[in-house]
């Protein structure tokens, strides 16, 4: 592409790729085997410990980042920065299971699950992103690299895993075959697992250095994505002067109180904002390009001017509702994300101001290491977020705690089973301390103490009248909060991010 600099384009060679064949089949390997034997020796012999899982990631981690990391006649020098990032992916991963592991089941899933799901496999991108260009370019990393490496790596690992599915489908169906002809030897092979991880690891690593030689193809792809951006930057202006529009007509309200999205439409702002901001990367390019055509170069700057619409929207729902209601886990991850939506929105509106000088040869010049600090930042707080430093469960019981005794919320419609239930040894301390507590509703505080120790489930607690000979109906809520179908006083994990309903309904 003609954005991409002769030294980027050298960076990943069809000759680097090959020159890695033999590296990356036989550390795949290796990291098959060992999780082999962490799952059928360490795992499977008792539950999974927080010892066992977080070796079982770094290894990957590790292994994951030194394949990427590598090139041919440069495959030392990334095993340093690939264990420092299997290790800051190590330490969350450690405490998080640790601390999370409630023998009750009484903790919260939500930070578990924010981890393995968004936190690490983001940050261990960033990272690995810094560190590729940090390799290439020296320390600090000079943002075309990091671009570069940022579109790549992500198609690289794809790749891989789409390769290694598909060895798989097609192992299971010559397997298959020759079972048909009465030959069960390899139906029977491929059952086993210390068969299968080693032979995943070994087509995944195999893969990834294949990848890494069709140029052509990730050009190709690459092309793709940023057509993909060129074209809906455009359309994201459009509807962002609509959303605004409607906004200014029908006040936050209209969208913040809406019953839609599963009852959580802040997050799908964010969503909305995050897309944007990835559509504008998409377009913005290395940063070391010419400005784009007028009409590219005026819808971009008008979504960008009407971000801080969303992320500041998303911020007062994000904000409300802990006011009303307190810090539950779930509304802790999401006021970490609508803070880095939000500075990231501010980045821009830097970058847009530097556009007043209309007929300069760079295009919005404060963007680029304006990204790169914005990058760090991200994996900091992600990273931060499960790690010792922050404890998810402990600061939602202290919120909790306070907002009953400082009279912010009715003895009466205090949700005491959310702090006994899903806040486990935390929220026990905090019944405890409210228990001791000189309040003016201290007759019905004791009370609902004594009610919500003498049930042995959530469900009995919210619903005292047909806990008795009815079976436990709890539905596991992806964002981590209670979800109950039949609930018949909502308690603080029901009202994630925004305001759902009138304050009566609540």
């Amino acid at each position: 592409m003609a954005e991409e600099t002769k030294t980027q384009a050298a960076a990943m060679t069809a000759e680097s790729g090959r020159g890695l064949g033999l590296l990356s089949l036989l550390v795949g390997l290796a990291t098959g085997g060992a999780a082999y034997w962490i799952t059928d020796r360490w795992i499977d012999a008792s539950t999974p410990s927080p010892l066992s899982v977080t070796v079982l990631l770094t290894i990957t981690s590790f292994a994951a980042g030194w394949l990427l990391l590598s090139e041919r006649r440069d495959f030392i020098r990334p095993i340093f920065p690939a264990a420092i990032i299997a290790s800051v992916i190590a330490l969350p991963t450690w405490h998080i299971m640790r601390t999370g592991s409630a023998a009750d089941g009484s903790l919260d899933a939500f930070p578990i699950g924010f981890w393995f799901v968004v936190s690490a496999p983001l940050a261990f991108y960033l990272m690995l992103t810094l560190a590729k260009a940090s390799l290439e370019t020296g320390t600090p990393p000079k943002y075309p690299s990091v671009y570069f490496h940022g579109l790549t790596l992500p198609l690289v690992a794809a790749g891989a895993k789409i390769f290694a599915g598909l060895s798989l489908v097609l192992l299971f169906a010559w397997a298959a075959l020759l079972k048909q002809m009465d030959v069960r030897f390899f139906s029977e092979l491929f059952d086993e697992p210390w068969f299968i991880l080693p032979f995943l690891g070994a087509v995944g690593g195999l893969s990834i250095a294949m990848i890494r030689g069709q140029q052509a193809v990730l050009g190709a792809l690459r092309f793709v994505l940023l057509l993909f951006s060129r074209i809906a930057m455009p359309i994201m202006a459009l509807f962002s002067i609509t959303f605004l529009a409607a906004l200014a007509l029908k006040g936050p309200g209209a969208i913040l109180n809406a019953d839609m999205f599963f009852g959580r439409p802040a997050a799908v702002i964010l969503f909305l904002a995050f897309s944007g901001m990835l559509i504008f990367n998409g377009v913005y390019q290395n940063g070391e390009g010419a400005p784009p055509p007028a009409w590219l170069r005026l819808s971009t700057a008008v979504a960008i001017a009407l971000f801080p619409v969303y992320t500041g929207l998303a911020a007062y729902g994000v904000w409300t509702r802990i006011a009303e209601y307190g810090l539950t886990p779930p509304r802790i991850g999401g006021c970490a994300m609508t803070m880095l939506a939000f500075a990231y929105s501010l980045v821009l509106i830097v970058g847009l101001i530097t556009e007043a000088n209309w007929r300069a040869q760079k295009w919005m010049p404060m963007t680029a290491p304006l990204n790169t600090l914005m990058a760090t930042s991200w994996v900091v707080v992600l990273v931060g977020l499960s790690s010792p430093l922050v404890n998810m469960w402990a600061i939602s019981a202290q919120s909790q705690e306070r907002l009953l005794l400082s009279g912010q919320v009715d003895a009466e419609k205090f949700d005491f089973g959310y702090l006994k239930f899903r806040l486990g040894a935390y929220g026990d301390a905090a019944l405890a301390r409210i228990e001791q507590a000189d309040h003016p509703q201290s007759d019905i505080i004791r009370r609902e103490i004594d009610r919500v120790r003498s049930v042995e489930t959530y469900w009995e607690y919210q619903n005292p009248e047909l806990a008795i000979g009815e079976p436990e109906m709890t539905a596991a809520d992806p964002s981590g909060a209670n979800n109950d179908a039949a609930t018949s006083q909502p308690g603080p994990a029901d009202l994630e991010f925004n305001p759902e309903g009138a304050p009566d309904d609540e």
